[in-house]
């Protein structure tokens, strides 16, 4: 990379999508996004259920193939990026977890530390103190040792975002970080997530009031019944709006301001 691509990298947005198209089966999900994220912000993927919120962030992280169009990760093509430098790029968080294997809660958070391992794929001391650390950030350290296999749902959870955590990338790609945690820990990860100085964000969500409280933009997904959904993108204070979000999920939603807080509400049908 010369002088001149390595400063069009330092300046490209961190994550941009261009005339993207992304379907599941016969169905169009996303047809001709073109999106940025800025290093530092946060993104709430907001819809219905159905509308592709997972499989836009898998398609996002590299993982699904685009249906047409392109992603970018600071100017460079996804798919021009090899394996393990991606991984060092952004880290992927899903919504479910399959644990086939005895590992324990420790050892699932230094494997998101192998993109940066030595030439015998060795870990250092530093490697596991940052694993304990981001165990002790999203609070299970004190199931460091405990087979992922018996922990709830809401601790494995939490056990993944600490490994999305420990991979140190400056993109974290989320499905659904607060899916079966209860409400203080839901509130301590959108505190957690808020306080991610210079790392961006994009989380897909199901709770509108979250994404008030840990996001500062919102991609929204407008159902059509005819032809692919509308994605909307823009600041939290433009887009989560009452008009958008009734059509978004089919019913009338109030705003209420308690504390110096706006919260939404479904009116009475």
């Amino acid at each position: 990379m010369n002088a001149g691509q390595a400063q069009g990298a330092k300046d490209a947005p961190l994550l941009s999508t261009h005339g993207l198209g992304v379907t599941a089966g016969h169905r169009r999900l996303v047809d001709g996004l073109d999106w940025r994220v800025g290093r530092g912000e946060r993104w709430a993927l907001l819809g219905p259920n159905g509308c592709g919120k997972t499989t836009l962030l898998r398609t996002l992280a590299g993982l699904l193939p685009a249906a047409a169009g392109e992603v970018h990760l600071g100017g460079r093509p996804v798919g021009r990026i090899g394996t393990r430098e991606l991984a060092t790029l952004r880290a992927w968080c899903p919504q479910h977890h399959h644990d086939a294997f005895a590992l324990s809660a420790l050892d699932v958070v230094l494997a998101s530390r192998q993109p940066y391992a030595g030439r015998m794929g060795w870990l250092d001391p530093g490697d596991e103190d940052i694993a304990h650390g981001a165990l002790r950030q999203c609070d299970v350290e004190h199931l460091a040792s405990q087979d992922v296999r018996s922990l709830s749902g809401g601790e494995r959870q939490r056990v993944a975002l600490a490994a999305a955590l420990a991979q140190t990338t400056p993109l974290l790609l989320l499905d659904e970080p607060t899916a079966h945690l209860d409400v203080p820990h839901q509130l301590a990860v959108c505190s957690l997530l808020a306080g991610l100085d210079g790392r961006s964000v994009l989380m897909s969500l199901h709770d509108v009031n979250l994404a008030l409280r840990c996001c500062t933009h919102a991609l929204l997904c407008l159902p059509a019944e005819t032809r692919a959904p509308r994605w909307l993108a823009g600041p939290l204070h433009e887009v989560l709006i009452p008009e958008y979000l009734q059509r978004a999920y089919g019913s009338r939603m109030l705003p209420v301001t308690l504390e110096a807080h706006t919260y939404y509400l479904p009116a009475p049908q």
